[in-house]
């Protein structure tokens, strides 16, 4: 008996001591980015800081110095209080470094409109940009009924208490800058834009780096601060209210075949959000150039282009381009039990190299609609229960508005617009109009397009929700 007491013990004396090594191991993994930021800003040279409430783990110090030729110091801990942060000033200012710029990323839940006054006053002399963290819909979705209106609560305060100061203060007019994304659907609606709640992807905290200055629409003034507010609370209060419409896409595979509309590489491009609103798999095979006619220029056309993907070879694509990711993507993740669906964008392409619209015969791929036609049938052959998704080109304000032909064979673009849409009509397939859906034109497209050709965040986003509308309405048509 006094033997198995006595192994008893040992096992549990050997279990605490285990228990308590763990402990220390993680404790001691948890605050290793603490000390290696306390290091760095001891030992190294900078000229600016970034220290933040929230994760930053993808922003790069690469892209601070590239578009703003500073060189900072970004903190890889998650500051948790104003007391760590505080800690963080003190550091710098013991270091021989003379930051001129301090970028924030704020909490209002961690950081209030008082501690950061206070802040700026104790260490004067730089110039403030603070960045509100800006969690994804999914976020506010999850708060119970206790934790919500007490964040909400918090960036109201923060915002109300901060931006009227301006008024009265010429010094805050010059030196801080408060920048919100709580408002921009394009960003905090799309799930894919986010790898928790708080954390962005990498290209995603690319672009953020690129708006974040003061030369950007994001940043809180006392014209706007009051918009941007009801923006964001009708937001989030309406993504709590609302209940979805709309199933889960997850046991679908859909695939984008187009031009640069298509091939931008983040999240928030046409594929990526999509996949974002709806969670079906979405595989973004666009490359930038291309157009739907065959033609001897470099660029396959779209009957080539779906040969080559039905023969599962992408050996003649750059393993560089978005297409070559994307066919990849799709052969090594696709089920075959998964619903397919397949999205093709093109014509403005086709517009600029001045290629005909269509001729005598309906599948001379040598025009726009004989290319199309054709490789819709080819699909179609392949996959005869896929959903086929056909897109008109948008916009443009390039040769007068897209109304003056490139060539004596060409047309103008809204007749490539159009033809999609018979071409729609006669083989029971279903359209996004993106050119008269946008409602984008002469007077107002800088507010649409990031080129006078191609869409912005806000506007992709939209033509997603387009997108995912017909794909659901094919879902509830199948389930009937």
């Amino acid at each position: 008996m006094i033997k198995k007491i006595m192994c008893l013990v040992f096992l549990l004396v050997l279990a605490a001591a285990i228990g308590f090594g763990v402990y220390r191991y993680l404790e001691y993994k948890k605050y290793e980015p603490l000390r290696e930021d306390q290091e760095r800003i001891a030992t190294e040279d900078y000229t600016a800081v970034f220290f933040s409430t929230f994760p930053i783990d993808n922003y790069t110090e690469d892209d601070f110095i590239y578009y703003r030729d500073i060189y900072p110091l970004k903190a890889a801990y998650c500051i948790p209080d104003m007391e760590t942060l505080n800690d963080y000033f003190i550091r710098v200012s013991e270091s021989w470094n003379e930051v001129s710029t301090v970028y924030l990323g704020v909490r209002p839940d961690i950081v209030t409109a008082e501690d950061l006054m206070t802040l700026m006053d104790t260490w004067p002399d730089k110039r403030y940009e603070v960045i509100l963290a800006y969690p994804s819909l999914d976020y506010w979705r999850g708060l119970d009924e206790e934790k919500y209106p007490v964040m909400l609560e918090a960036y109201t305060d923060f915002i109300n208490n901060l931006i009227p100061r301006y008024e009265d203060s010429e010094w805050l007019q010059a030196n801080l800058s408060v920048y919100f994304y709580g408002s921009t659907e394009w960003l905090v609606g799309n799930a894919y834009n986010y790898e928790n709640a708080f954390n962005v992807n990498a290209g995603i905290s690319h672009t953020l780096s690129m708006f974040s200055d003061h030369d950007h629409g994001y940043r809180l003034t006392l014209e706007n601060y009051q918009d941007f507010l009801e923006d964001f609370e009708t937001l989030v209060a309406d993504c709590r209210e609302e209940e979805s419409e709309h199933p889960s896409l997850s046991k679908w595979d859909v695939v984008f075949f187009g031009d640069s509309i298509i091939a931008f590489s983040e999240t928030s491009s046409i594929p990526g959000a999509v996949g974002g609103i709806t969670g079906a798999h979405t595989y973004n095979c666009g490359q930038g150039g291309s157009h739907a006619t065959v033609q001897d220029d470099g660029f396959p056309g779209i009957p080539d282009v779906v040969d080559i993907f039905l023969a599962k070879n992408v050996d003649s694509f750059d393993a560089d381009s978005q297409i070559y990711a994307g066919m990849t993507d799709y052969f090594e993740h696709s089920k075959k039990r998964r619903q397919k669906c397949f999205v093709l964008n093109f014509g403005m392409n086709d517009y600029y190299n001045g290629y005909p619209v269509r001729t005598e015969y309906p599948y001379d791929c040598a025009s726009y609609i004989g290319a199309l036609r054709t490789a819709v049938d080819k699909l179609q052959a392949a996959y005869p229960d896929a959903v086929i998704i056909l897109m008109t080109p948008n916009f443009t304000s390039y040769f007068g508005n897209g109304l003056e032909p490139q060539s004596e064979v060409g047309g103008l673009l809204p007749d490539y617009a159009g033809a999609v849409s018979s071409l729609c009509d006669e083989k029971g397939l279903l359209c996004y109009n993106s050119y008269s859906e946008l409602d984008i034109n002469s007077t107002n497209h800088t507010e649409y397009l990031l080129d006078g050709c191609h869409p912005n965040e806000a506007t992709r986003y939209v033509m997603a929700q387009g997108v995912a509308e017909l794909l659901w309405s094919a879902t509830e048509a199948n389930t009937k």
